[in-house]
Order: C-alpha cells, then structure tokens, then sequence
C-alpha cells in the first residue's frame, strides 16, 4: 500500500499498517493534544456533577470557578476543533468523522461523551484487525454505558428535582431510573415529567439499543472466529494423522 498526502498507511498499536487518512500537521497536533483534552474533558465532567449535586446557584466563590471552568474548557474545545480542521487535508472528511465534536459546540450537554472520541485518537485504537476492533467496539460500549447513565442521569436530576409531579426528586432516583432506561427493562416506577427530562429520556433509549446490539453483535463475532479456528485446527489435525 502506497502513500498519499491524503491516504497514508501507519504501524498501530499491534505493530500492523493500517489506512489513515489525516494529515502529518494533524497526526502530530493529536498525538499531543490527546492527553491534555482527555484531562480537560475530565474537568468538564467533574464541575458539572458537582454544579448540579450540590445545587449550587452562582451565589458564591466555588460556584463562579466552577462557573469558568466550564466555559473556559468548552471555548478550548471550540479552539481544538477549528485548529484541527485547519490541519486536515480533507475538511469534508473531518467534518463527517467528528460530528459529535460539532454537535457538543453548540450543546455543552454533549461534552463528557468526548471522551470516547478522544479513546479513538490513542494509537491502540486505532487497529483494523478483529480483534483490536472487537476490543474497540467492547471499551467504547463499556465506557458509554457508564457515561450515558452519569451524565444522563445528571441531566434528568437538574431538570426534573424541582419540577411539580416530579418521581425523580433525588440522583439515587436518576441513576435507577437511567439503569433500568439503558437495560431496556422500563418498570414505569419513575417517570421524566419535564420536557427536557423526556428528551433526555429518548436518547438514554436510542443509546441503550445500540450498545445493546453493538454488544450483542460482537459477542457473537468473537464466538464465530473461536468456531472457525476450533474447526480449522481440528482439520489440519486430521490432515496430519491422514
């Protein structure tokens, strides 16, 4: 396989060439800039649970630093993405591969799920055997079931607490609703009640079917592969004794 300014092939994290379509000037700005927004998505995510947790309403110090420490990480997620698109040699491409980078621009809601996007900058994730994607596929599910049941659950907690009729009054009360939402169970027991509790609700659902399947789906890869090498050894072990 030849390389191209825009096709080049690169050694992951399993010593393989694979296909990879940025940019030099892009590869070396992630491959430095993952770790520090890995850690600032962190901090995102952190001063957000403890804003709603806490009920805090901007009427003291903390809150004012936790206050700008949400807007300085999201202004330095903006940065991040318009230098990078910068970087890229196919705009239109990057466009279409971070639609969630955008999307959480315009929807600081959607920050924390940054970072599973960032797990796939990280050179090991990057593989195209079955096995690297197998394992790709099972860590991003893993990490986005704890993040849709957090965050989520964080979300519905603030937009439902204070709301009349509300089931939801406190984060235990999220987080078993948020479970047994993603799990497809739905006991009725908890209800959102609030419009942005019943969007929030519907993309707990959506996100809980495709974990689901992408799992199941996986699952069932792996156990097909581990047939087909039993079957194979068996065979050439037939072929000896012959």
């Amino acid at each position: 396989m030849t390389s191209t300014t825009k096709d080049k092939t690169v050694v992951n994290g399993e010593g393989e060439r694979v296909t990879d379509a940025r940019s030099p000037r892009e590869t070396a700005y992630e491959r430095w800039t993952t770790l520090p927004m890995i850690f600032l998505s962190l901090i995102f995510l952190l001063a957000y649970a403890v804003l709603v947790l806490d009920d805090l309403r901007f009427s003291n110090v903390a809150t004012i630093v936790l206050a700008y420490l949400l807007v300085g990480t999201w202004v330095a997620f903006i940065v991040d993405y318009f230098v990078r698109l910068g970087l890229a040699s196919n705009r239109r491409l990057f466009v279409r591969k971070n639609i969630l980078d955008m999307t959480s621009m315009v929807i600081p809601f959607m920050r924390p799920f940054l970072l599973l996007v960032y797990l796939g900058r990280l050179r090991w994730f990057r593989g195209r055997t079955g096995s690297s994607l197998r394992a790709r596929i099972l860590a991003y599910a893993g990490s986005a079931v704890i993040m849709f049941i957090f965050v989520i659950s964080l979300a519905v907690f603030a937009a439902e607490r204070h709301a009349p009729g509300a089931s939801i009054t406190s984060y235990g009360d999220a987080v078993w609703w948020a479970m047994e939402t993603i799990s497809t169970v739905g006991y009725g027991d908890m209800v959102p009640v609030t419009v942005p509790g019943r969007i929030y609700a519907v993309t707990l659902m959506l996100g809980g079917m495709v974990i689901v399947g992408a799992t199941t789906a996986t699952v069932i890869s792996y156990l097909n592969e581990k047939v087909q090498t039993a079957h194979k050894r068996s065979q050439e072990t037939r072929d000896r004794n012959e």
